[in-house]
């Protein structure tokens, strides 16, 4: 990816500074966009100290205004854009479909679903212009399957799933590619936080994967990288499932 400019949405932790550090290993010029500005510039910290060139610009993913003065500095600085990993996403507390209350939907929408589609309706034109190139978008298994007690996360993760297969269509012909990564669960801090403020869950957590572990942000990185790349030029509307069997685990029998 020598000479490709890319952004990653929700670069400052975890599975997105992971993608960050993988593109610039690659050689791509890496444009880093969070809500966390301290996160942000900390990925744009290891970026150059691994010898990478890039730069933070604050966004939040469900505001337009900000997703297209994320592209402006992009153009500006690197005068185009060719890969993309659209990265953020926003979760509910676990709990029943009937208890959610109407904000908690639609903060999860806002950002894990309208987010995407902001992102797309925005990166599609600057991309085509620079040539064509790849979008990535982060999914998940929940919107695969759905997720007990996880009804808006899931259904706007099958929306973020929908969008990209749609998104992949209409540009086939255009120069740019759209799929999907579908991790399984991941061990961040996100996760961690979570784990570790309901213990009893952990392992049945791991258990959940076939694999008996979560993945690494590393793991999940390099499948969006080979999505970015040319080793994947025949590949568009796919959902990369990346969960270490979460799909095939049987919960009948103890493997």
């Amino acid at each position: 990816m020598r000479g490709k400019v890319a952004l990653v949405m929700g670069g400052g932790a975890g599975t997105g500074r992971a993608t960050v550090l993988a593109l610039a290993r690659e050689g791509a010029q890496v444009v880093i966009a969070d809500i966390d500005e301290s996160g942000g510039n900390e990925s744009l910290e290891c970026l150059r100290a691994q010898g990478g060139e890039g730069l933070f610009v604050r966004a939040d993913m469900a505001s337009a205004q900000d997703i297209q003065a994320v592209l402006q500095r992009t153009h500006d600085a690197f005068g185009g854009l060719h890969a993309v990993s659209n990265n953020a996403a926003l979760g509910t507390l676990s709990k029943p479909l009937t208890e959610l209350d109407e904000d908690e939907w639609d903060r999860c929408m806002g950002v894990t679903l309208r987010g995407v589609w902001l992102c797309m309706k925005y990166q599609l034109p600057l991309i085509e212009a620079s040539g064509g190139g790849a979008i990535v978008n982060i999914a998940s298994v929940s919107g695969l399957r759905g997720e007990y007690f996880q009804s808006a996360y899931a259904a706007a993760k099958g929306g973020v799933i929908a969008l990209s297969k749609a998104a992949a269509v209409e540009y086939a012909r255009r120069g740019v590619r759209v799929n999907t990564v579908c991790p399984g669960g991941i061990r961040s801090g996100g996760m961690e936080f979570y784990l570790d403020k309901m213990p009893e869950l952990r392992e049945k957590t791991l258990n959940a994967h076939a694999m008996g572990r979560l993945a690494e942000p590393e793991e999940i990185a390099d499948a969006v990288v080979y999505l970015c790349s040319e080793k994947s030029s025949f590949v568009t509307g796919h959902d990369l499932v990346v969960d270490g069997g979460v799909l095939v685990r049987s919960n009948v029998i103890d493997a």
